[in-house]
């Protein structure tokens, strides 16, 4: 298993860089989207990486959610990583999913997914876990022709730290590499940080050692080692949050729902969970809403339809 994220700060030039590497992670996102072409399924890569490495750059005790508005073949996209690095992710098509998003080839931009009429937007969503914080959101359309100049863009419009940020996917493992200019960082310092970075190669970055990577590329500039973390695969659905979005749709709309299919089902865009609810089920969701709370028992997997 080569799933890591190490956090560096080169002392003398007060710049932070921080690298991830999912193979585990992202295998359990892949496999949940078996359909996929190759450049959609590189685009939520990218975007789970990223999520990772924004996560632990910011002072948050919550989840940092990434999203993508497309008006192309990708309609939305999402990754979510929270405090703890789980990881979650998942995309969304114009055409129906059982069939491969032909349109994108594996040399697709991202302008050609998702911003075909000039109309997709990336926003950044902060969920917080504690009282004393505020949630937050920001929207940037895109610009440039990839996530990470779309994300550099949000961190120079929104007032964020200054940023350098590379991404990577393949088949087998996403990975990023963020580079961010702390107060007071000295600009030469700075410039040769992001030099050195800027000649990391995607084969460097999936197929080595993450720890050997940073190495060869900041070995001149003393860099020192902060926290090295885990991330892993998450997803927080549970039979009781299903159970109260239903209760939230009304009694009408899940008795029609019924009466139409003899069930509810509803299914996880994130880890492919399919919940089911019969009758009895249903009516306890509106008669006794608390008891919602005590329904936690998960049934297994199933496939995707």
């Amino acid at each position: 298993m080569d799933d890591k994220l190490l956090r560096l700060m080169i002392p003398t030039g007060n710049i932070r860089i921080q690298a991830v590497t999912l193979q585990e992670t992202w295998k359990k996102i892949r496999d949940r989207h078996p359909l996929l072409d190759a450049a959609p399924l590189g685009l939520l890569g990218e975007m789970s990486a990223a999520s990772a490495l924004l996560s632990a750059s910011l002072k948050y005790e919550g989840s940092v959610t990434l999203q993508i508005h497309g008006d192309g073949p990708v309609r939305l996209a999402v990754a979510e990583c929270n405090a703890e690095q789980g990881i979650r992710a998942t995309i969304d098509l114009a055409q129906d999913e059982s069939e491969p998003l032909s349109t994108a080839s594996e040399k697709t931009g991202l302008r050609e997914m998702v911003n075909q009429s000039g109309l997709g937007r990336f926003s950044l969503i902060l969920d917080p876990k504690q009282p004393n914080q505020q949630p937050y959101q920001g929207i940037v359309s895109f610009t440039g022709e990839s996530l990470a100049d779309a994300i550099e863009s949000y961190m120079s419009q929104s007032e964020q730290l200054p940023s350098r940020l590379w991404l990577f996917c393949d088949g087998e493992k996403a990975a990023g590499l963020l580079l961010q200019q702390m107060p007071d960082t000295d600009e030469e310092a700075w410039q040769t940080a992001c030099m050195l970075a800027a000649t990391v190669e995607p084969k460097e970055m999936l197929k080595e050692p993450l720890q050997d990577v940073l190495h060869k590329l900041f070995w001149e500039t003393s860099a020192r080692l902060l926290e090295e973390r885990t991330p892993r695969f998450e997803c927080p659905c549970t039979r009781a949050r299903v159970g109260r979005m239903l209760n939230t749709l009304g009694i009408e709309e899940v008795e029609s729902i019924l009466e139409e299919q003899g069930e509810v089902e509803v299914r996880c865009n994130f880890c492919n969970w399919a919940y089911r609810f019969d009758a009895v089920d249903c009516a306890r969701l509106f008669n006794d809403p608390l008891g919602v709370a005590e329904q936690t028992t998960r049934p297994g997997p199933t496939t995707r339809q």
